[in-house]
């Protein structure tokens, strides 16, 4: 018998399993989702079996599997092919990344399942009906700045996360017992051990702050999403309104402000940039979002960062729907630009080339039913927390043989473009899906967040 494996480490290896054989003293006990000792490139090293099998390998050496370490029950080696399949990575890595701060100590089911979404500001009101919190928040500026909204609130924190010191999280960890509130920076969620008696709260979760750049940007409101999916726990969220692209629900959406919202309305840009100019002068710092933008204003002063002085924030065309369908993602973005300038007290001006009416467009009525429009869309084709989506494009067409998860190909001006398709609700076919990112790793895949 052999065990195919994937090593606990900080690289994919591109994807490759590695085949060792199983002792006859391991072979009763040795499981997919065994995590074992091997002698890997001189060195010994954990691994995790994926597979088992009788299939001898084409090479001349093959080592034995030493010892079995402990063994991941149902539950977590769903979560764990769950997770890897959704960020275009795989097990080891996210056994290294996720658990190595734990010493490997895994998650178990609580017998809580709790899972709500809530607007930014009902934060202060849910604090004061829990008795033990960890926030998460997506940097260490909103750690601070929500810690000195909850003072004014009345609220007690204990303690919140002023550096990213590795003394400072290891404090907190030794101690979270004994803290009512407490503050983190999220990339320090993986290190909790979650418990029954505690509600891990995620303030802003739209911020891109909670986003893991090293981790092909896997999204930690998503994981923490995944995990209350498989163990249970008390989870709140906290946003302007839920990427639906994780979340399956959006019940809290409150119409944003649009008192310091001016619309330009044009037959084209070049028009509406001169309605503009009779309003503002050239010497007007304009605070821009995008590189197309910063070219059409060029003749103003263009200020790229927010956090620096500004008088105007433009968007030219922002769209919240797109054929016909409302973009989470867009409503999103655009309700985060309109909250800046109200909270600034500066202007948001709209340069559009069609008439829209941006107060009817954002009534709770109208997104309420674009919304169940767009859930049925994800849940239909994806992408959404369950059912992820990567496109990837090629100069030449693709041959995929026997595979049920790529899509494709659409031809468009001498481009050819596929899609992996992965449905992770029931069964996932964890192996199959590992040999589809092996195999189409030097076409990049990129995964889809909107419809």
């Amino acid at each position: 018998m052999f065990a195919d494996v994937e090593i606990l480490s900080n690289n994919t290896y591109k994807f490759s399993k590695f085949t060792y054989s199983i002792p006859k003293s391991l072979r009763h006990k040795i499981k997919i989702g065994s995590i074992v000792r091997v002698k890997f490139r001189n060195n010994t090293k954990n691994a995790i079996v994926v597979n088992i099998h009788n299939e001898s390998p084409s090479i001349k050496i093959i080592k034995p599997v030493e010892k079995i370490t402990s063994q991941l029950n149902s539950s977590q080696l769903l979560f764990l092919k769950h997770i890897a399949s959704a960020n275009y990575l795989n097990i080891g890595m996210m056994l290294f990344n996720l658990y190595q701060d734990n010493n490997f100590k895994l998650d178990s089911e609580i017998d809580i399942s709790e899972n709500l979404i809530y607007n930014n500001n009902e934060i202060y009101s849910n604090l004061e009906n829990n008795e033990r919190n960890i926030i998460f928040t997506p940097s260490l500026k909103s750690a601070k700045t929500l810690y000195d909204n909850m003072i004014i609130n009345n609220i007690q924190i204990d303690l919140y996360q002023k550096t990213g010191g590795n003394e400072e999280i290891a404090n907190v960890i030794e101690n979270q017992s004994k803290f009512k509130n407490t503050i983190l920076l999220s990339n320090n969620y993986l290190k909790i051990v979650p418990s029954k008696n505690t509600t891990y709260h995620f303030f802003d979760t739209n911020d891109i702050g909670f986003n893991l750049p090293k981790l092909n940007s896997m999204n930690i409101v998503e994981v923490a999403s995944l995990k209350q999916h498989y163990f249970g726990g008390r989870y709140y969220f906290y946003n302007e309104y839920p990427s639906l692209n994780i979340f399956n629900k959006a019940n809290h959406y409150i119409k944003p402000d649009l008192a310091n919202v001016d619309i330009y309305h044009g037959n084209g840009i070049t028009e509406c940039i001169e309605l503009l100019k009779t309003k503002y002068e050239l010497s007007t710092n304009i605070l821009t979002h995008d590189q197309s933008s910063e070219d059409y204003l060029n003749e103003f002063n263009i200020i790229k960062n927010k956090q620096e002085d500004y008088d105007i924030s433009v968007l030219i065309n922002p769209r919240i729907v797109y054929k016909n369908n409302l973009n989470s993602e867009r409503l999103i973005y655009l309700i985060k630009k309109i909250n800046e300038v109200n909270f600034k007290k500066k202007k948001l001006i709209i340069l559009s080339t069609q008439n829209i009416d941006l107060n009817t467009a954002l009534e709770a009525k109208n997104i309420t039913k674009l919304t169940i429009e767009e859930l049925k869309e994800r849940k239909k084709w994806g992408p959404n927390l369950h059912h992820k989506v990567y496109k990837l494009f090629s100069d030449t067409k693709i041959s995929i043989e026997n595979s049920n998860l790529v899509l494709g190909p659409r031809v468009k001006e001498d481009v050819f473009e596929y899609e992996i398709n992965i449905n992770l609700r029931n069964n996932i076919n964890y192996n199959e899906i590992i040999t589809s990112f092996r195999k189409l790793q030097t076409y990049e895949p990129r995964k889809v967040t909107s419809i």
